[in-house]
């Protein structure tokens, strides 16, 4: 199986797919992120789709749901609230999956614009090193509707899709190198 590396090879990922564009190529990207945009495009028009991993301080709350709603914060609008999906336990760490969805707030609207906004998130709660890892996957949506991740509709396959390789990103996600966290 191949990877990805970030942050120098000391943590790796499932390779991702060749349409995924590493940003550090194009602007400066903070130490303690890796970003990827991968551009889909439809009928509707092409949006960019954002992967970011981010090396974050741990938060104190115990709980999972409450440790994620603090890191949002800085993420998304103050009404959108995270979504549990699923604990996935991997070489003993658990990977908690959920997701946010909300209508994006526009001064003006234009055109093609995205009538929502799905980010799918995975928190990775690295205990020994005090560091919460937080994997976002914002999509961008032409359509407006409720998301199912049980339902048939084409816009939850497609989100569905999505959490599918989504998931193996974040189950994936491996530390290859401790001594990156000092």
């Amino acid at each position: 199986m191949t990877y990805t590396e970030l942050y120098g090879g000391a943590i790796t990922i499932e390779k991702l797919p060749s349409t995924f564009i590493d940003v550090s190529h194009i602007r400066q990207v903070p130490d303690t992120q890796e970003v990827f945009i991968n551009q889909t495009t439809e009928a509707s028009g092409s949006f960019d789709q954002s992967l970011i991993i981010d090396l974050l301080e741990k938060v104190d709350p115990l709980g999972y749901e409450e440790a994620m709603q603090l890191h949002l914060l800085d993420i998304v609008p103050d009404h959108v609230h995270n979504q549990p999906l699923e604990v996935v336990e991997s070489d003993s760490i658990d990977r908690y999956f959920s997701y946010v969805a909300f209508k994006p707030e526009y001064k003006k609207v234009e055109p093609g614009s995205p009538k929502q906004i799905i980010t799918l998130l995975c928190l990775i709660r690295l205990d020994k090193v005090d560091t919460d890892v937080v994997i976002q996957y914002i999509i961008p949506l032409h359509e407006a509707g409720k998301i199912d991740f049980n339902g048939y509709s084409e816009l939850d396959e497609k989100v569905k899709d999505a959490y599918s390789l989504f998931k193996e990103i974040g189950t994936s996600f491996t530390v290859q190198d401790w001594n990156l966290f000092g």
